[in-house]
């Protein structure tokens, strides 16, 4: 298991930013993590410090413009309801 920070940006249609988050969780592998993000399964974990808890991608979302390494990964996030946010993850 490794550890991943994520964070989360939710941003106003004049692409400012109006809240983020950030946790810290824990899956089997950095390609595994990246592949979820790709294929934009939802799959509930909660935060290995802290509270928050949720899904890595918000169910019926899309993902676009993905870029990764093997220690970051950054994409936007459409969700449902047509509301973008971005998402940043770290391998740590």
């Amino acid at each position: 298991m490794i550890k991943v920070i994520e964070t989360n940006l939710s941003i106003d249609n004049k692409n400012t930013i109006r809240d983020h988050q950030s946790r810290v969780i824990e899956v089997y592998s950095w390609e595994e993590y990246v592949e979820e993000i790709k294929n934009c399964k939802s799959i509930n974990r909660s935060s290995v410090l802290g509270s928050l808890h949720g899904v890595t991608i918000p169910i019926e979302s899309k993902i676009e413009n993905l870029t990764y390494d093997d220690f970051h990964s950054l994409c936007d996030v459409i969700n449902r309801f047509g509301i973008s946010s971005k998402k940043l993850a770290y391998k740590v």
